[in-house]
C-alpha cells in the first residue's frame, strides 16, 4: 500500500494560517497597536488604553464603542507573549468551530465576562472595599475573549479527560478569584463559565478531538 508523505513544516504553518484567519489577522493588528503604544511612551500608552477601557465610566458614555476596541490594544508593551496563546488556544478553536461560532463565543464571553466584572467593581466601590477612582480604571485586551474560547475549547478534550480538565479550569479561576477579587480575576471566571456554556454548539466533537486524527490515522 501507497503511504503518502508528511506534510512539511511549511506546508502545516500555511494550512494553519488559511483555517484561522480571524485568529492570525487579529494577532497582526495587536502587533500594530502595541508598536503604537511603544512609539508613544509609557505615558501616552496608558492615555490610550485608559481611552479604549471597558471601565464603568465609559460602559454608562459609549459601551459599545469601547466593548469594541478594548479588543485591540493590549495592557502592556510586548506583543509576543500573546503569540503562543493565540497558536495554541484562538487557532485550534477557530478550525473547530468555524470562524462565525469562535466570534459569537469569543464576543459573548468577552461582553459578559466585562458586564460582571464591572458590577462587582460597583458593588465594591459602593461598599468601600474599592477606591472610587477605579470608576475610569484601565481594562483593554483579549483575555475574556480568551478565557471563553478556552472554555469552549475543552469540548474537544477526549472524552475520559473532558471534565476532570473542565474541573480543574473552574477551580483554577475560582480560587484565583478567591485569593485575588478583583474584577479583572471575576471577569476570567465568568468567560470561562460561558465558554463551558457554549459547549453544545461545537459541532463535531468526537470527531475533531485533540489526538481523534493521530487514532485514525493509526488505524
Amino acid at each position: 500500500m501507497e503511504v503518502e508523505p508528511e506534510d512539511t513544516a511549511l506546508q502545516k504553518a500555511v494550512r494553519g494560517l488559511i483555517g484561522a484567519p480571524l485568529t492570525f489577522a487579529w494577532l497582526g493588528v495587536l502587533f500594530v497597536t502595541t508598536r503604537r503604544q511603544r512609539s508613544a511612551g509609557r505615558w501616552a500608552a496608558r492615555r490610550i488604553q485608559r481611552e479604549n477601557s471597558t471601565n464603568l465610566k465609559h460602559l454608562k458614555n459609549r459601551p459599545l464603542r469601547n466593548l469594541a476596541t478594548s479588543l485591540f490594544w493590549l495592557d502592556g508593551l510586548h506583543w509576543w507573549p500573546y503569540v503562543p496563546v493565540y497558536a495554541a488556544v484562538l487557532a485550534p478553536a477557530e478550525r473547530r468551530l468555524r470562524w462565525w461560532r469562535w466570534l459569537l463565543v469569543g464576543m459573548a464571553a468577552h461582553v459578559v465576562g466585562t458586564l460582571v466584572g464591572q458590577v462587582y467593581l460597583r458593588q465594591s466601590i459602593l461598599t468601600r472595599r474599592a477606591p472610587r477612582r477605579l470608576v475610569n480604571a484601565r481594562d483593554v485586551g483579549v483575555s475574556y475573549f480568551v478565557f471563553g474560547i478556552a472554555g469552549a475549547l475543552t469540548g474537544y478534550v477526549q472524552r475520559r479527560f473532558r471534565l476532570p480538565c473542565q474541573v480543574a479550569g473552574v477551580a483554577a479561576l475560582s480560587a484565583n478569584a478567591v485569593s485575588r477579587p478583583t474584577f479583572t480575576e471575576v471577569g476570567h471566571l465568568t468567560a470561562f463559565t460561558v465558554g463551558l456554556a457554549a459547549i453544545p454548539l461545537a459541532p463535531d466533537r468526537e470527531r475533531l478531538a485533540f489526538g481523534a486524527g493521530r487514532r485514525a490515522n493509526a488505524q
